[in-house]
């Protein structure tokens, strides 16, 4: 496809290639030529697909330390700049996660107005208000799983994961709970009916909810014991020494 000219303009307003990618530092950087060439795409029906790096959630990235968002200078070619720096490259495909950079699938939109499409999108029914144990789990999954994956698991945003990972939202039930260590989570597993369910509790300064589910290996599943500490048959429990 032949390249277009730095000086070309968009008929909706769209600023200047030259401007565009006046980020990317190297003029030969694969992902600059690439957008050079598809700035101006006319397919209004198919995505177009981004075929080079991504992010944890599946959107495109390029730049140093991946900080440009190409779809974003999709939108911007076709609609102008963002209304707001809050503004959003929404996709009305449903499938930024794919890496659609399509000018034609995207729309400047608040972040409100972003998420409401997208659970037009999926189909999603918005999940009732988190218990104290989803949130234990969610701080717990923190530098484990994907935030794109928690929140897949969860059935709330990565915005959501986030937050609540920040420290952000739900900071009463912080204050009142902690996530479990792996260590932690072990030794509660190893013996399991030493202590009742609230002795427990308040040993760790959890949730009984939270200690119940850890015996029962419903959550910090992540946790691998290490083959010697594995939990005995139920049947063997009263031969334990100690």
């Amino acid at each position: 496809m032949r390249g277009v000219a730095p000086s070309a303009v968009t008929r909706r307003g769209g600023r200047q290639v030259s401007d565009l990618l006046s980020a990317f530092k190297w003029d030969d950087a694969p992902s600059k030529r690439w957008l050079e060439q598809h700035l101006d795409h006319q397919d209004r029906e198919f995505c177009l697909i981004w075929p080079l790096s991504r992010a944890q959630n599946g959107y495109p990235t390029c730049g140093a330390n991946n900080a440009i968002r190409p779809h974003r200078i999709m939108c911007e070619r076709r609609h102008g700049p963002p209304p707001s720096p809050a503004h959003q490259a929404a996709h009305s495909c449903g499938k930024g996660h794919l890496g659609c950079v399509n000018p034609w699938h995207l729309n400047w939109k608040t972040p409100s107005e972003n998420q409401l499409e997208r659970y037009k999108q999926s189909g999603l029914v918005r999940r009732a208000k988190l218990t104290p144990e989803q949130v234990d789990q969610i701080r717990g999954l923190k530098g484990r799983a994907r935030t794109v994956d928690i929140a897949q698991q969860f059935g709330v945003t990565e915005a959501n994961i986030r937050q609540i990972q920040s420290g952000k939202t739900w900071t009463a039930e912080s204050n009142r709970q902690r996530p479990l260590t792996a260590e932690e989570v072990i030794e509660i597993r190893r013996k399991p009916y030493t202590a009742t369910a609230v002795e427990a509790a308040k040993r760790y300064g959890v949730s009984r909810s939270i200690i119940e589910h850890v015996r029962a290996r419903d959550t910090y599943r992540w946790v691998v014991e290490p083959a010697a500490s594995l939990v005995q048959p139920s049947h063997q429990l009263g031969t334990e020494n100690g």
